[in-house]
């Protein structure tokens, strides 16, 4: 999933979730701590408003400079609170808590205060957050001094420090269960997709009677019904051009059975050498014909599943020993050193015993035509785990990498003047998985080629 849809699809939104979550928690502890400092505010402004109701004739009477202490002993604030009066120019005159400072006109709380409105500061005193609210004391309409209050934020700094966790963990629980939704989403579109990728990896590789299961009436599965629909019109295709090589196939086998009688009994009545040179190439050229044609019937049989294979016990040792030793002679004729070293231990397997020749018989046959002159040729046989495992390697003039990946496809013929019709790796495939085999080939240009051989035992 790094960088498929299910990834795309989880983390898009599980980050609009993550945004969102934040956005809005960030926003309530906002407005917490706003409803609590406003709280706090109104609390102290209404001790300021009590006292000067309740000194109102005091102030009235000028008794606010000469009893400020006593005015301030005798009466219970309702707040903890460091509480200060303060004439009209910013001394202090009383001080609920040790005086630090005569004068405290220089701050802007006290300076508004001064000016007739109620002035706020929220500060730091001595590594404490604080909250300061500073109300005017009027005679009428006259400021004659204030009323300053100063509170500790710890208290409300802690209760947001605990807002603040709650909210955490209500936005990482909104978060997990997004997590897991936005997983469950993307399950719903990707597993459908996997599925059609991988139906549509065995449709391209030949298995056409793969079908995509319908789960959901949507695009997902109106897609599945195309591909299922495509499938189905290619092996009907597929069938119809199979039939037609078999009936083609059959019905050339007549002439060309007749062409090669008459060419070989003529050329033995004949003495004229010119006539005995055209009737041999009529021979060959029936027999490579006839070659061709048996190829294209067995691949259009395997491909259909119409040839049954007769599966028996087959001992792998002496299948391979025979088929080496049936081409050993042609290897010697080109000047090739065929070698073979077979583990006598693997055990027999179920198998087609001809389709096996066939194959080896195949892969030989193309290492002999691809070898030049003083060349080897190496069969292996050996047992790796489960697996019975043929090698057959070769030096010869190898493949291109380009060439590589469609020498095993029907008809490709290579640019070697060597090459043949195009279906003998092709049916060497075919047979290989009839056999639930694997059979892979390995080659660099200029350096020969290795074909390999899986198959299951027991």
């Amino acid at each position: 999933m790094k960088k498929g849809i299910k990834r795309r699809v989880v983390w898009s939104y599980l980050l609009l979730i993550i945004f969102c979550v934040a956005l809005f928690e960030t926003m309530i502890l906002f407005a917490l701590r706003l409803y609590y400092m406003e709280g706090m505010k109104q609390a102290l402004r209404d001790q300021g408003t009590m006292f000067s109701s309740f000194y109102e004739q005091e102030i009235i009477d000028y008794r606010l400079k000469p009893d400020a202490v006593n005015l301030l002993n005798q009466y219970n604030f309702l707040v903890d609170a460091q509480v200060q009066l303060i004439d009209e120019k910013g001394h202090v005159l009383a001080d609920t808590h040790h005086i630090t400072e005569q004068n405290v006109s220089r701050y802007g709380d006290v300076e508004t205060a001064l000016l007739g409105t109620i002035g706020y500061l929220d500060t730091e005193l001595e590594d404490e957050r604080v909250l300061i609210v500073t109300q005017p004391l009027k005679r009428g309409s006259t400021v004659i001094g204030a009323i300053r209050f100063t509170t500790s934020l710890e208290n409300v700094n802690d209760i947001h420090f605990q807002n603040a966790l709650l909210l955490l963990s209500f936005g990482g629980i909104v978060i997990l269960a997004a997590a897991i939704m936005s997983l469950f989403l993307a399950n719903t579109i990707t597993k459908p997709v996997s599925a059609i990728t991988i139906a549509a990896e065995q449709m391209a590789s030949g298995k056409l009677s793969t079908r995509i299961p319908k789960e959901k009436d949507d695009e997902i599965g109106k897609l599945a019904d195309t591909l299922n629909y495509m499938a189905k019109k290619i092996e009907k295709n597929e069938q119809l051009k199979n039939e037609f090589i078999a009936s083609v196939s059959h019905e050339l086998r007549t002439p060309l059975t007749s062409i090669k009688g008459w060419a070989v009994t003529l050329h033995s009545m004949s003495e004229d050498v010119f006539f005995q040179d055209g009737l041999e190439i009529i021979s060959n050229e029936s027999d490579r014909l006839n070659g061709l044609l048996n190829e294209l019937l067995d691949f259009s049989s395997l491909s259909s599943g119409r040839l049954p294979l007769v599966f028996d016990k087959v001992s792998l040792p002496a299948l391979v020993k025979q088929v080496v030793q049936q081409l050993e002679p042609r290897g010697v004729r080109q000047g090739l050193k065929v070698t073979f070293q077979i583990d006598e231990s693997v055990e027999e397997i179920s198998a087609d015993y001809n389709r096996l020749k066939q194959v080896l018989i195949n892969l030989i046959d193309n290492a002999l035509k691809f070898t030049p002159s003083g060349g080897l040729i190496a069969v292996h046989l050996v047992r790796d785990r489960k697996e019975a495992v043929i090698t057959i390697t070769d030096t010869g003039i190898g493949i291109s990498e380009a060439e590589l990946k469609l020498v095993k496809d029907k008809f490709y013929k290579g640019k070697s003047q060597a090459a043949g019709s195009g279906l003998g790796l092709a049916i060497v495939e075919e047979i290989i998985q009839a056999h639930h085999g694997l059979f892979s080939l390995a080659s660099k240009e200029g350096r020969g080629t290795t074909a390999e051989i899986r198959l299951p035992v027991r």
